[in-house]
């Protein structure tokens, strides 16, 4: 299969697994586990099982999902496949489709190693549809799209957030704050996945978060690279909790290393 072909079946999984997600929201808004800092619904297995089932009919590729893990390889084999395979966020942004905030989407990903080559993400309220592919640009519904050409920090938008695992402590909060005062504007909106279009769409200029998941961030990231922008991905493997970097390009290599300058 050829990469535009791949990226096609994860659109077409993506968009139907938003349809349901959006058609069905009263019967699968379920809370079926939660700790202090995250939830999880019914919704989030729902939209994984109708994933699984596009792609699994579509593909051969071993696909790695946020509810169930591995399917099609074995993790005591190595760190990732050695090929490509899937990456699956069936619902980012879960706590705010439990409150019907509505910024949430499917999260799809094509992943060699642990570079993102292809991205889907799906904004099913909006039926925003954000695809892309190493040498075949990003779109949106179609049209195309490319980040922005801000390139001072003064005059950028950053998104951000507080993954699960954050460091809450007063020192870790302090730094923060001093680091967020640089941007003309913060953005919190509660899902990896959709900040990473934004920035890949020019809505938004620099990603930066620490302690999240690769499903959150692998079809953001592959999103972004094939728009123009710049992607830096730190850690041990997709299982663990790794750093995203991603700008256009031109506003630096990361938040906190402009600030050391």
């Amino acid at each position: 299969m050829t990469l535009a072909t791949y990226l096609e079946t994860a659109c077409s999984a993506g968009r139907e697994a938003g349809r349901l997600l959006a058609e069905k929201s009263s019967e699968w808004n379920k809370v079926t586990a939660e700790t202090a800092k995250d939830i999880k619904l019914q919704a989030d297995v729902e939209a994984e099982r109708v994933i699984l089932a596009q792609l699994g009919n579509g593909t051969e590729l071993p696909i790695f999902t946020e509810e169930s893990g591995w399917h099609g390889f074995t993790p005591d084999d190595g760190p990732t496949p050695g090929g490509l395979y899937w990456v699956v966020d069936p619902l980012d942004g879960t706590a705010n489709y439990h409150r019907d905030f509505p910024l949430c989407c499917v999260s799809i990903a094509l992943v060699d190693g642990i570079t993102p080559v292809a991205g889907v993400i799906y904004d099913f309220n909006r039926d925003e549809l954000f695809a892309g592919a190493q040498g075949l640009g990003a779109t949106l519904n179609g049209a195309p799209i490319q980040v922005s050409t801000i390139d001072q920090a003064a005059n950028g938008v950053v998104v951000t957030g507080f993954p699960i695992r954050s460091d809450f402590s007063p020192d870790a909060l302090a730094a923060f704050a001093t680091e967020m005062a640089r941007w003309r504007k913060v953005r919190m909106i509660g899902s990896a996945a959709l900040a990473l279009a934004y920035v890949a769409a020019g809505r938004a200029d620099t990603y930066h978060e620490e302690n999240t998941m690769f499903w959150d961030v692998a079809a953001g990231c592959a999103l972004i690279t094939a728009a123009g922008g710049k992607v830096e991905i730190t850690g041990p493997a997709p299982e663990k909790p790794l750093s995203v970097i991603a700008t256009n390009g031109l506003i630096g290599n990361a938040p906190h290393q402009q600030a050391e300058t």
